[in-house]
């Protein structure tokens, strides 16, 4: 009816435009016609992306319908949709008859754009014909009429009331045509044309091979995250399943691809977007479908970057209200390869795991702090401390940096405790020294509580020595008056340094031979008949006794003389057996006695024994 409307020199130049495909909406009309044409009542035979491609082929949506109840082409379309699908009339006819009668929305003859009459109803040459409150009053109109045209079926008043223009007398005035025009071949009437059906069958053979391709699911744009022919292409299973599906591959973006963290456009990539924004992250965590809609809603228009960041940035420092950011950094504690692999950009399981276990392991947060440096430069804290490790890390975030305590910098354990249960063993140990030792620091390693007890415990008992400054065998060599007292007690010695010898000025060092060694053994005194440094010589008894003078002594008393050994240069049993034959009378093999008896007469007597 619009075409009645508009000037015959423009009429002429669109019939011609409408006629390009004329043969080839002929063939598919006539491949429809074996029950009468084209059908007006059938289901939806093209899609909301199809009416929004095709429009767009052809034309600018108004800016005039910005402020109506269809701001938006997409609105625009779906209401098409909805209207068509209520009523049961094939879309396709409708959005066609719609473009014809408007030349895409354009108006310029009778009808004006703000009659919102998109059906030409009621117009004719002079007379603008049925205005209507909104376009989806206008739509409806025109698909009502459609329908009465097209079907005895009654209008669908439950669902979808009336439209304006489609009142009651009017209905019942047009009752009597009710399903007489079923085919569109049969709406030249509306058109007042006989070539009006062509000119429809056109347009809707041009609708029909619009691409079904759209950026629209559920009245949301998802064009600033999605487009389809990018996704198809990038993936390969989707383009498979929905390749001739528009609305299925978006669907499939929308409810999978999304989740997925599939990437939809060459503008964004959800995991950049995600990495470059910590206040995303925070708001949003691992639910990656809300990166893709908060882009398309506000980080889009925001101007914020959907692209080109590789590494996680403004990670977080902070877990369970306590900030960690003096002991950890996320991109220092992700070089942990083991980490990377199980938490990857996942920047709060990463900070969880530092605090619940790395911590305790003793792994490096950050390049500011490290743990084993912090223990091994302050002694007060290992003292308190121990080898609890994450105790560390917390002083430092809570007291020792603002102490300006160093995080850093430390190879060598400082100050090495010396002090254990109340007693102060630094005269004779030194933890540098003692850990020396490779079996002690293989066991105990920078652990100087661990390394003391273990002096105290074990290591006096065993003789080790335990500092440059001491050494038990020096004391037991030279101080006889302790030897008589602690025999090989070595223990002993070094307690006796502790609490008196160092006090009284005794040497801790320096003694190689024994000095003073014992002649004495159980109140007698064998020094005529024995030297501990000359009978020390015989191999088997150095091996057996060592510098253990008493031991030594006790042999030769119980066992040395009695074998005829030489105690000193002093005695020599062959001479004095040999030369005293009334002592040779009175002992007879009796070796011991001969030492006796020159200990006490022969000496004294004059008597020659060497």
């Amino acid at each position: 009816m619009l075409l009645r409307r508009i000037p015959g020199k423009a009429k002429r130049a669109i019939l011609i435009s409408l006629s390009i495909c004329v043969v080839m909406v002929l063939g598919i009309s006539a491949k429809m016609r074996a029950d009468g044409g084209r059908p007006i009542m059938a289901r939806n035979s093209v899609t909301i992306g199809q009416m929004m491609n095709f429009f767009q082929a052809n034309a600018s949506y108004p800016s005039y319908y910005a402020g109506s109840d269809a701001p938006l082409l997409y609105d625009f379309c779906a209401m098409y949709y909805q209207e068509c699908e209520a009523e049961g009339v094939d879309v396709n006819v409708a959005f066609s008859q719609a473009m014809i009668e408007t030349g895409f929305l354009r108006f310029g003859g009778n009808v004006s754009i703000s009659q919102y009459n998109f059906g030409g109803i009621d117009a004719r040459a002079g007379i603008a014909g049925r205005s209507y409150s909104s376009v989806r009053q206008g739509i409806r109109a025109q698909v009502q009429r459609l329908k009465i045209y097209a079907s005895s079926t009654p209008i669908n008043r439950f669902n979808n009331p009336l439209a304006e223009g489609v009142e009651e007398a009017y209905y019942n005035k047009l009752s009597g045509i009710h399903g007489t025009k079923k085919y569109v071949e049969d709406l030249n009437t509306w058109g007042g044309s006989s070539t009006y059906y062509q000119s429809v069958l056109n347009m809707m053979g041009r609708l029909s091979s619009a691409s079904t391709y759209t950026t629209w699911y559920n009245g949301v744009d998802y064009s600033p995250v999605y487009d389809p022919y990018y996704y198809a292409n990038h993936s390969p299973d989707v383009k498979k399943a929905y390749s001739n599906s528009g609305d299925g591959m978006i669907w499939h973006f929308i409810q999978y691809g999304i989740h997925e963290g599939r990437r939809g456009n060459n503008s964004f990539d959800v995991y950049s977007y995600k990495r470059q924004y910590p206040d995303l992250r925070r708001a949003f965590g691992n639910d990656l479908a809300a990166y893709y809609k908060h882009y398309t809603s506000y980080g889009y228009k925001e101007g914020r970057a959907g692209t080109g960041c590789t590494t996680l940035r403004g990670a977080t420092t902070v877990y369970n209200g306590v900030d960690y950011s003096s002991v950890y950094d996320y991109s220092y504690y992700s070089s942990y390869g083991d980490l990377w692999r199980i938490f990857g950009e996942d920047e709060n399981a990463m900070i969880s795991h530092f605090v619940n276990y790395g911590m305790h392991e003793g792994r490096q947060g950050n390049s500011a702090f490290s743990v084993r440096s912090y223990k091994l430069q302050y002694a007060d804290l290992r003292a308190v401390f121990g080898n609890d490790l994450a105790a560390y890390y917390r002083h430092f975030m809570n007291y020792g940096k603002r102490e300006g305590r160093a995080g850093t910098g430390c190879t060598t354990l400082r100050g090495g405790v010396t002090r254990y249960n109340g007693i102060d063993y630094s005269a004779v140990y030194d933890y540098s020294y003692y850990s020396s030792y490779g079996d002690l620091k293989r066991a105990f390693g920078e652990d100087d509580v661990a390394m003391l007890i273990h002096f105290v415990n074990y290591g006096m008992s065993e003789g080790r020595k335990g500092s440059d400054k001491f050494d038990v065998k020096s004391y037991r060599l030279q101080y006889a008056d302790l030897r008589g007292v602690f025999g090989n007690d070595l223990r002993s010695y070094y307690m006796h340094f502790v609490n008196y010898g160092k006090r009284e000025g005794r040497a801790g060092t320096g003694c190689t031979s024994l000095r003073g060694a014992t002649t004495t053994y159980n109140g007698v005194n064998y020094s005529a008949v024995y030297d501990y440094s000359y009978y020390s010589s015989y191999g088997d008894l150095k091996r057996a006794f060592g510098e253990d003078d008493v031991a030594l002594l006790s042999h030769f008393v119980n066992y040395g003389m009695s074998e005829g050994r030489k105690g000193n240069t002093l005695f020599n049993l062959s001479v004095y057996k040999n030369r005293y034959p009334d002592l040779r009378a009175a002992f007879g093999d009796n070796n011991a006695a001969y030492y006796y008896h020159y200990m006490s007469y022969g000496r004294t007597e004059g008597r020659k024994a060497s």
